[in-house]
């Protein structure tokens, strides 16, 4: 087994999302443009003498049986039926937790490719996927990486062209927190099935830079924005607030977070001054391509 292995595990941002259906699982299907950012998280890997899973986060209450990593490393020990050789893994949490942004999905891809390589488990990548799919519906793109279109729960993937090159600046209202769950329960019906996302994908897939930002200003770009719920309307009040500072902000996931795509550098560093005023924490990150991981 190696010494040590260090991976980072980038989040990742919707350009569009689509609710479809409401499937009998109790899940929805969706289309959605997923897109890595450079806002990352870094797991380290360490072997330790003995049997089993040492795990530590810089963020204690995340150091729980419910944290990612340690459900990905349960699944892979259960999956070949032994218990596997000792390992340390410290997560540097970087990504803001229940954000909309899959920092935890991001965390649990890392551990599922790095326990997959330290422990020899030899499992392919649409096997890693398969696996990582039981956890976490954005588990199987946090796997691949770069632009891809999603469908179903997330797990259709089509790997689309790198997205051209953008700043990306994220805002997230302070102390706010939405439940996923609620979100999806509580979205408007009557909008299901908009925006339509044909129009962005094959803006992306032609690597046209003005009609992806043209797409990403109309009125909806995320079906779940539609969600009335408490504190659906801190978010619609500091969506408004940014939009009338002249800013375009887009709502990740089931949010908090909303996100700017910028093309230059000074006009993403004034946009995040201006998020920072609105009583926001900003990030200030970029587009990545195809990269679900790569070693620190």
């Amino acid at each position: 087994m190696a010494r040590s292995l260090v991976l980072k595990a980038p989040a990742k941002i919707n350009l569009g999302l689509t609710v479809l259906s409401r499937r009998e699982d109790g899940f929805h299907d969706l289309q959605s443009v997923m897109q890595q950012i450079s806002l990352f998280d870094t797991l380290v890997f360490e072997p330790v003498s003995g049997k089993g899973l040492h795990f530590f986060c810089t963020d204690q209450n995340l150091s729980g049986p419910e944290n990612l990593v340690r459900k990905a490393a349960a699944l892979l020990e259960g999956e070949v039926g032994r218990s596997l050789p000792g390992i340390k893994i410290t997560l540097y949490k970087n990504i803001p937790v229940e954000a909309g942004l899959a920092g935890g999905s991001a965390d649990c891809a890392a551990a599922l490719a790095g326990l997959n390589r330290l422990w020899q488990l030899k499992y392919d990548h649409l096997s890693l996927q398969k696996l990582g799919l039981r956890l976490g519906s954005d588990v199987p793109f946090c796997l691949q990486g770069g632009t891809a279109l999603a469908g179903g729960r997330g797990e259709k993937l089509e790997q689309l062209p790198d997205l051209p090159y953008f700043w990306v600046v994220l805002a997230l209202p302070e102390a706010l927190r939405l439940s996923t769950a609620a979100v999806y329960q509580n979205f408007d019906k009557t909008r299901m099935g908009e925006p339509e996302i044909a129009a962005l994908v094959e803006a992306i897939k032609n690597g046209n830079r003005s009609k992806i930002l043209s797409w990403l200003s109309q009125d909806l770009t995320n079906t779940l924005e539609t969600a009335k719920i408490p504190g659906s309307d801190i978010l619609l009040e500091t969506k408004y607030r940014l939009q009338k500072k002249g800013l375009q902000p887009i709502l990740s996931g089931s949010g908090p977070a909303l996100f700017l795509l910028m093309p230059e550098y000074e006009s993403a560093r004034k946009a995040a001054r201006m998020i920072e005023e609105e009583n926001c924490r900003a990030y200030f990150c970029w587009t990545c391509g195809k990269k679900a991981w790569q070693e620190g």
